[in-house]
């Protein structure tokens, strides 16, 4: 089976420019709803490795599911289900990034293209209303960055899943970040 390691050694702060390191990817499947123009990252230190989507797609209900991996079975957390329905015959997710919960069990997030490692300034980030975050069913994110691109493109609007909440201080700031709950 193919990976893309991600090395656990790697800190969410990167210690030569204060950034918070983050591992970037989008979402599969979710063209046709309000959340197509994100993108979301997790800390770092939280992923164990992205992996090739096994053939063997998790069944899930309510957007969690469960598949045989090695010698274990591994909790699938589909993100997709908070946004839209999405058919097992019709799923485009092509990888699984394996990361660790804040309780440290190992769960798999289907993405839709190989994730990126993106150092994000602490400036760039920002709190998401809650109003919004009530109304689009994210209450499990509480910040977005907004990173621009080069080119004239449009920035990127990531949202961060597992950012501690109280790590929004001024730059220079080396809090980290916490793990998924």
């Amino acid at each position: 089976m193919l990976t893309t390691p991600i090395p656990k050694r790697l800190s969410s702060i990167n210690d030569d420019t204060d950034t918070i390191r983050t591992v970037v990817f989008s979402l599969a499947n979710i063209e046709q709803t309000s959340m197509s123009q994100y993108r979301f990252a997790l800390p770092v230190e939280a992923v164990e490795k992205a992996i090739v989507y096994p053939t063997d797609r998790a069944i899930l209900k309510d957007g969690i599911g469960m598949i045989n991996f090695g010698n274990q079975n591994l909790t699938i957390v589909d993100l997709r289900q908070k946004f839209t329905t999405i058919d097992p015959q019709q799923d485009s997710s092509k990888f699984l990034i394996l990361f660790h919960t804040q309780a440290g069990e190992l769960c798999g997030l289907p993405v839709k293209t190989a994730p990126e490692l993106l150092d994000i300034e602490p400036e760039m980030i920002r709190e998401i209303p809650l109003a919004y975050r009530e109304v689009n069913q994210l209450s499990f994110v509480s910040h977005m960055a907004i990173v621009p691109q080069e080119n004239g493109l449009e920035p990127l609007q990531i949202l961060l899943l597992g950012l501690d909440r109280s790590i929004m201080k001024p730059a220079g700031n080396k809090q980290l970040v916490s793990h998924l709950n």
